[in-house]
């Protein structure tokens, strides 16, 4: 085995005697010097310690056992290290510490100087002084900055304004090992108020036990005036013991009871509680001050008749200023609380707090775990059949690899957030990327984009509605055993990765569009960005494909990647680290049919069974089962509606429960207009437009209406009176009707001449012969030697009635 070296002492080393726990820095060391020379580094006052080099490598020797061993120190554990110290540099601290080291820069400098001055004496004495005489300052102040510099690490920053336990009122515990050592609260006794002269005239108070216990209250008030009212937990003995002095007594923290309909009734006119209010409703410090003030110094107050003060006296002495309960503020309270009431929780954790991690910590491959979120996708889109309506901004899902940042699924739809949408986008990540991609007419290879499977772990989502929905999700973890896990509410963890990708991919194609919505739309005279539309859903959802296909083969950046795929010049694309972490990493993933996918998540709805097919959304389907069963219902059972699942995006299909098993149903032949080619929003649009059309035209024709009506009641009118005028002249009291048989043969001459016209008939005898040559009345009681003229004038009323005379 290979000797030991012999170490030997540096200047800047640090040791601690094991005797007295103390930390000294070797300030001289030199191997003809017969002493090395050791300093404290604590403490106001110059401590050195002069010790023989040879007892020195004694006591710091490693197989050395006694009582008064000197342990060596690493460099890490220097309490005045760059990284151990409390760096609060400011402008001022910066000049100043500049200024301190162009003072004793010559002085340290020069060895000979230096070494004579650690000999205390009139030696040392006489070169500080001449430094000070040089520097125009007082020898105490250079007797500081070289003590400062012995201890503090014998370099520039030792004799810097921002070091380590500069002015901090909790001191950390000093290099001592054991259990008993605990950080110093240093409590400063003023007599007086520190600081400069106030400018206010009057006696200003000072700063005692009493006066800190009320600003920690107003602080407290301050920092929780969000958060209040404050609440006591009261236990139910002391509720009874307070009970029996007022009965009335509230208790905040006991559960409100449930509010009867006629107190919901009658606080509907009320005004909304403001408790919960913007930052103007916070507290602010000069209201905390004068309320402080009031607290204290109050002499005197008079208030009138109605119960109000008119009159308040403080005193002149005691004054507290705003400053003072400010710099309270600022040296008690952490810095973090501070950062979480001026940017508020939600702020302070989103962009506020520290970052404890990344995103890849539990991610350990590819197809462990998708992430899925929507947005609303800043362009404005036109209906597909005709672009001159505006249909409004699309909804854009999107899946994406935790780990490989590898977009895995996409779904476009008209639909605001909703769980229909993630079941079409459940099934678009299962689907072939190279048939998904041929529906928008774009050709790729199947080793472009890879993903056809779904995650082992499930999927992690951002507390949306379309994402809580308790009862649907438990249907597609049991059919398909994919879970989903919403992050905590107000923690941004991993939410960066999904919105950052809805500000990559239109990057790619926003340029090139028209209609996209910008940062000023919602200011005062912006363009009305919706008139600019052009694009069709299909069209949109085109050029998402390609910005997808561009993106996964875009390199990320240049903080993930991973050493191994460097190492073998893969660049670090999402596609890349797909195919790497597949091979080298726990990449696991499961396989579900189409079909699967849809039973599991596509939405159910009900058809009505009809002649021309099974009618959905105004819409006539078919398929085997329908054409054998449904369509030749009749009776009761043509009323049965039938249960189906739809595409929530596509009218064109649906699927059923056939004879033999599922089956798809496709339009019928008996749609006027066939709802293919469109999604189910702009079908509906469709039934909607011809609706409203039709009403529109309903009550344009309302004036039409109301003037035939008006018409035909009054010719209704002329034609009665006309009749009544007619059967008042011939004598009925009602018009007659002859027989249905002889109505429907064409008057005859002989007819009119010696038989029947119209409703007039000639009268016969009983046994239905013609009375000739009888003095007879007919059956209307005219002689028979009338009947010519009663016929004549007959014909002559009817002519004048058909004539509208």
């Amino acid at each position: 085995m290979a000797a030991e070296v012999e170490r030997f002492p540096a200047v800047r080393d640090l040791y601690r005697a094991v005797s007295s726990g103390k930390l000294y820095r070797v300030v001289y060391a030199d191997r003809g010097a017969q002493d090395i020379v050791l300093c404290h580094i604590f403490g106001s006052r110059l401590d050195l310690w002069f010790i023989a080099l040879s007892e020195f490598r004694t006591r710091s020797a490693a197989g050395y056992t006694g009582g008064d061993r000197l342990d060596y120190v690493k460099p890490q554990l220097d309490p005045y290290g760059r990284f151990r110290r409390n760096s609060q540099s400011t402008p001022g601290n910066a000049e100043q510490s500049a200024i301190n080291w162009q003072r004793i820069k010559e002085f340290v400098e020069d060895p000979k100087r230096f070494c004579r001055a650690l000999y205390k004496g009139s030696d040392r004495t006489t070169i500080l002084q001449e430094i000070a005489d040089t520097a125009g300052i007082t020898i105490q102040r250079i007797r500081k900055l070289h003590r400062e510099y012995m201890q503090r690490g014998m370099n520039e920053d030792a004799v810097s304004g921002e070091l380590w336990r500069c002015g901090r009122r909790h001191q950390p515990p000093r290099y001592i090992d054991g259990e008993n050592v605990e950080p110093i609260v240093v409590a400063r006794r003023y007599r007086n108020r520190p600081g400069r002269k106030p400018s206010r005239k009057g006696t200003h108070a000072a700063r005692t036990e009493p006066l800190e216990r009320l600003f920690e209250q107003y602080i407290d008030i301050y920092i929780t005036s969000r958060v209040g009212p404050w609440k006591l937990e009261v236990s139910d003995e002391l509720m009874e013991e307070i009970r029996r002095f007022n009965r009335e007594a509230t208790f905040p923290s006991r559960r409100p009871k449930r509010k009867s309909v006629k107190m919901v009734a009658s606080a509907k006119g009320r005004r909304p509680n403001s408790s919960k209010a913007g930052k103007r409703r916070r507290v602010i410090w000069q209201d905390l001050v004068d309320h402080l003030n009031y607290v204290c110094r109050c002499v005197r107050t008079v208030r009138d008749t109605t119960g109000q003060i008119v009159e308040l006296e403080l005193a002149p002495h005691g004054i507290v200023s705003k400053r003072q309960l400010t710099y309270y503020y600022k040296t008690r309270v952490p810095v973090e609380v501070r950062k979480c009431r001026t940017m508020g929780a939600k702020e302070y954790a989103a962009r506020g707090r520290p970052i404890r991690g990344h995103a890849l910590q539990h991610s350990v491959g590819p197809g462990l775990e998708f992430m899925i979120d929507a947005t609303i996708a800043d362009i404005f889109l036109v209906l597909a059949y005709d672009r001159t309506v505006i249909v409004g901004r699309p909804t854009v899902y999107l899946a994406m690899d935790v780990w490989s940042r590898m977009v895995v699924g996409f779904y476009v739809s008209y639909d605001p957030p909703a769980f229909e949408s993630v079941a079409l986008m459940l099934e678009n990540i299962a689907m072939p990327k190279e048939l998904l991609c041929a529906r928008y007419g774009i050709k790729i290879d199947r080793s472009l984009w890879p993903c056809e499977y779904l995650p082992t772990s499930g999927f992690v989502a951002d507390r949306g509605s379309d994402f809580m929905k308790t009862a649907t999700w438990q249907a597609v973890n049991k059919e398909l055993a994919t879970p989903i896990s919403n992050v905590k509410a107000w923690d941004p963890t991993l939410r960066a990765l999904m919105e950052r990708r809805f500000a990559i991919l239109p990057a790619y194609y926003q340029r090139a569009s028209y209609g996209i919505v910008e940062a000023d739309a919602a200011t005062r005279g912006a363009p009305h960005y919706a008139w600019d539309a052009k694009l069709t859903i299909a069209e949109f959802t085109r050029r998402l494909v390609r910005a997808i296909l561009r993106y996964n083969q875009t390199p990320i950046g240049r903080r993930n990647a991973v050493p191994e795929m460097v190492a073998a010049g893969l660049a670090d694309t999402p596609l890349n680290r797909w195919y790497w972490g597949m091979e080298n990493l726990s990449g696991s993933l499961r396989s579900h049919s189409i079909e699967e996918i849809r039973c599991a998540t596509w939405p159910t709805d009900t058809a009505l069974p009809t002649r021309h097919g099974l009618e959905w959304r105004g819409a006539y389907y078919t398929s085997p089962f329908i054409e054998s069963e449904l369509i030749h219902c009749w009776g009761k059972a043509a009323k049965q509606p039938v249960p189906v699942r739809f595409n929530p995006n596509d009218p064109s299909t649906f699927i059923l429960a056939g004879a033999t098993g599922l089956e798809y149903a496709k339009p019928a032949a008996t749609n006027v207009h066939a709802p293919s080619g469109e999604t189910l929003m702009e079908w509906q649009i469709y039934r909607d437009m011809n609706a409203r059309t039709a009403r529109e035209q309903h009550d344009a024709l309302e004036s039409q209406r109301v003037i035939d009506l008006l018409n035909n009641a009054e010719e209704s009118q002329a034609a009665r009176d006309q009749q009544k005028a007619a059967l008042t002249r011939a004598r009925l009291d009602h018009p007659t009707r002859q027989s249905n048989r002889a109505s429907q043969k064409p008057p005859t001459s002989a007819t009119i001449g010696g038989g029947d016209f119209g409703n007039f008939r000639i009268g016969k005898d009983k046994q239905g012969k013609g009375g000739e040559g009888k003095t007879k009345r007919d059956n209307s009681g005219h002689p028979d030697q009338e009947k010519a003229g009663i016929i004549e004038k007959a014909l002559e009323n009817t002519r004048k009635i058909l004539d509208g005379s």
